[in-house]
Parts: structure tokens; C-alpha cells; sequence
């Protein structure tokens, strides 16, 4: 039998919370004569901190079971949910950049990024495993602690393997990041 998806897309699945990105800036121009000129500046940037409303939209493919189910909705919703609110309302902060400094004292954190540097409440910090807070950073973190908690509770479409897992993250309107799971 062929496999089955099902796509949970509810709007239980947002969280708002903020991020910033480093990147190498891109500009597009045109020439004299007409055509686009693609200019890939030297120096790194972090952006201005910022915030969102994302919005996750999950798809899980697998045979159907003896009832004729790939998986439960319900539980997958309720999983995703919990995971999301760990990022409800937080600043993202990448832990593993090599350009950034953390000290916490106290309940504050401050945070340092080249020449930029914050301070917030230390509560209000979720700090991701990763060298960017990108929206597919971002995605492909929620989506591995997913599969994780799928696994720990032994609740996972059999035979289980890579791309089963696909979640999409709106950043903002029209804007996506889409990741597929792959094991380590």
C-alpha cells in the first residue's frame, strides 16, 4: 500500500516571538545595458531584532495503520502546541554563533553580536541550538524536538524514515521556510 499524509494546519500552531539574522548582504541592480547584476557585499550583518507572528503547518507521511490512519491528529496538534509555546513570546537567540558573547547576572542577560549588544530579562531568552536564528533554523529545531517526542513515546508511522516529517513555517504572509526531517 502507498503511503498516506496528513497536514495539520491549525491556527493553534502560532507563536510570536523575536529573532534577528546574520547574513551577507545581496544587492540586486541593474546594468547599462539592461541586465540584473547580482553584488554579494564582504562585511556580515546582524539585522535590527524584530519580531513575528509564525504560524507552523505540519505534514506526516506514513502507511495507514489497522484503523486506516497514518496518525492521530489530536495528538500530533496537542504535541506541536506544547513545543510551540516553549517559544511563545521569547527572544531566539542562537547559542552556538561564534560571534556572539552571553553573560547572564542574575535575572538579566546580555547579549553581544559584533557591535550590537542587548539586555534582557533572562526569563524571556530561549536559546536555540544553532549558529543563526533563520526561520529554517528555527523550523528544523521545532521539527527534530517533534520527532523526538514522537520516538520517546514510541507513536511514530512504521517503517519510519528521513522526510516523513515536513514542517513549514510562515514568517510572515507569503513567506515560508519548509524543512524535512533527517535523522543525524
Amino acid at each position: 500500500m502507498r503511503p498516506s499524509s496528513v497536514i495539520i494546519d491549525r491556527d493553534t500552531l502560532r507563536f510570536s516571538a523575536s529573532h534577528w539574522v546574520k547574513y551577507r548582504p545581496t544587492v540586486v541592480d541593474t546594468s547599462s545595458a539592461g541586465d540584473i547584476v547580482i553584488h554579494r557585499e564582504e562585511n556580515v550583518v546582524v539585522e535590527p531584532l524584530h519580531g513575528h507572528t509564525f504560524r507552523a503547518k505540519l505534514e506526516i507521511s506514513g502507511p495507514l495503520d489497522e484503523f486506516g490512519c497514518v496518525v492521530d491528529f489530536v495528538l500530533v496538534e496537542q504535541i506541536l502546541v506544547k513545543i510551540l509555546q516553549q517559544f511563545e513570546h521569547k527572544i531566539l537567540i542562537p547559542m552556538h554563533d561564534p560571534d556572539l558573547t552571553l553573560r547572564q547576572d542574575g535575572s538579566q542577560m546580555t547579549i553581544r553580536v559584533f557591535h550590537r549588544e542587548w539586555v534582557f530579562p533572562a526569563k524571556d531568552v530561549k536559546l536555540l541550538p544553532a549558529k543563526n536564528a533563520s526561520t529554517e533554523t528555527i523550523a528544523a529545531i521545532i521539527l527534530a524536538d517533534f520527532v523526538a517526542v514522537m520516538q520517546k513515546n514510541n507513536i511514530l508511522p512504521l517503517p519510519f524514515s528521513d522526510e516523513q516529517f515536513v514542517l513549514t513555517l510562515e514568517e510572515d504572509n507569503g513567506m515560508y521556510a519548509r524543512v524535512a526531517y533527517c535523522a543525524d
